[in-house]
């Protein structure tokens, strides 16, 4: 009896103190705003200063939403620059350790509370509260009670008709997001080496292979000597594969080829795209390290010219391609300048973008900095479409994951350059367009 009044009155003793500490000094808006004001984002008018307005707080599972008017004479970029201040200033001892109403909730009444209000002490120090920030008209601040996860592994995919594939984990009721290249043909990746780029482009080949075997068709460009994409060198859905500016450029003008005789086909039906037509071919052209391929880096008037064709057959397939079935993806690891030709960015709205260099390299992916404030951890990155930015972590997938998916669908394919066609070829196959037949043969 003693031991239940004790427990009792201990839990409603804890029950208060963290509705004092939530509602009461040293909450997380007032550090915000102590943090604005000592980081230098308040403004100064003569005898006046004006400091970001709380509009909104909003409490949610996973953590708590400021919404703030900035000042005139700031901009989004100003605060994204003290991403890390504001984050390391909400994570001191005596915030972290604090207990909020849902943990308290969360204690078992049926077991002793002592251990428990231990091992929540214990996991409150341990723990690390992580900030992200945008901007629609104000200025959003979210704050997590928890660090995401640093590692998603991947899953078999189930065996769909689908045409999306894995983006990543969000914070948010740590959901998986997809990607739909269907709603979104294209796509531009990119990020510094050793991040994640790559990782994401294997699993997104290999999910596809599993979802669409009989409807998927690739082709591969592997501008990084052929590492990343030996694995599908062989499978049957591998119509073009190129490890070489010269060789990729046969690769691009076959795809374009083919795009122009799938186009004509439509036209000679009277339907306007494949989702007419009922076409259920999806052709992916994806480009790792498409920064070989950007006419300033080369070195003599040949090799710049075979690589602005290169860039000219992807802009055409980044204009043309969608409603033919033709998906691109563009990935890089040195995002500056015209490494990604204007007409493909313009025409991917979507853009996933892992830790950069420095803000240059952000906007050349994203248009708007942010990546290079990601934490060095491989897989973090921005998912960024037209009407949403998310910060996720993408599937880690391993080798054997990869290999145990394709093995079923490899197939022997000698390849021998074909002179008319002008890029390598599998044996059996009659040209540039020889999958076009196979493409659009219900047409007949």
């Amino acid at each position: 009896m003693l031991l239940e009044i004790v427990s009792s009155a201990l839990f409603g003793g804890v029950a208060l103190y963290a509705h004092l500490r939530q509602s009461g000094v040293s909450n997380d808006s007032e550090k915000l705003n102590k943090i604005f004001s000592l980081t230098g984002l308040n403004v100064r008018d003569k005898d006046k200063t004006y400091t970001a307005q709380l509009v909104k707080k909003v409490n949610h599972s996973w953590g708590t939403e400021y919404r703030y008017r900035i000042p005139l004479g700031r901009s989004f970029e100003d605060y994204q620059a003290k991403l890390n201040h504001i984050q390391d200033g909400l994570n001191n001892r005596k915030t972290t350790s604090q207990f909020t109403w849902s943990d308290i909730k969360a204690l078992d009444r049926e077991r002793p509370l002592l251990p428990q209000i231990k091992a929540l002490a214990t996991k409150k120090k341990a723990s690390k509260k992580e900030v992200e920030l945008s901007y629609d008209g104000l200025l959003k601040v979210k704050v997590y009670n928890t660090p995401m996860p640093t590692l998603v592994s991947y899953d078999t995919p189930p065996l769909t008709r689908s045409w999306s594939v894995p983006v990543g984990q969000i914070r948010e009721g740590n959901a998986v997001i997809q990607h739909d290249f269907e709603q979104i043909p294209h796509m531009v990746v990119g990020g510094a080496t050793r991040y994640g780029k790559s990782n994401f482009l294997n699993q997104l080949i290999t999910t596809l292979i599993a979802q669409q075997p009989e409807n998927v068709r690739f082709t591969l460009i592997d501008l990084k000597g052929g590492v990343e994409f030996s694995d599908y060198r062989n499978a049957k859905q591998v119509v073009q594969y190129a490890e070489e500016p010269d060789e990729a450029e046969k690769a691009l003008q076959a795809v374009v080829e083919e795009m122009r005789a799938k186009q004509a086909a439509l036209k000679a039906r009277g339907v306007k795209n494949v989702q007419e037509a009922k076409d259920p071919i999806r052709h992916f052209v994806i480009v790792d390290e498409v920064g070989e391929l950007n006419p300033a880096e080369a070195v003599t008037k040949e090799e710049r010219a075979l690589k602005e064709r290169c860039q000219t057959y992807m802009s055409q397939v980044a204009r043309l391609g969608a409603g033919l079935g033709y998906r691109q993806i563009l990935a890089t690891q040195y995002p500056t300048g015209d490494v990604i030709p204007r007409q493909c960015k313009q025409n991917s709205d979507a853009k996933l973008c892992f830790r950069v260099q420095n803000a240059t390299a952000s906007r050349v992916v994203l248009d708007e900095t942010g990546a290079e404030a990601l934490p060095e951890i491989r897989g973090r990155a921005i998912y960024q479409t037209a009407d949403k930015r998310q910060i996720v972590q993408t599937p880690f997938i391993e080798t054997q994951a990869i290999q145990q998916i394709v093995k079923p669908h490899l197939v022997i394919k000698p390849r021998k350059e074909h002179k008319n066609a002008g890029h390598l070829q599998p044996s059996g196959t009659t040209g540039a367009n020889s999958n076009v037949a196979g493409s659009i043969r219900f047409f007949e």
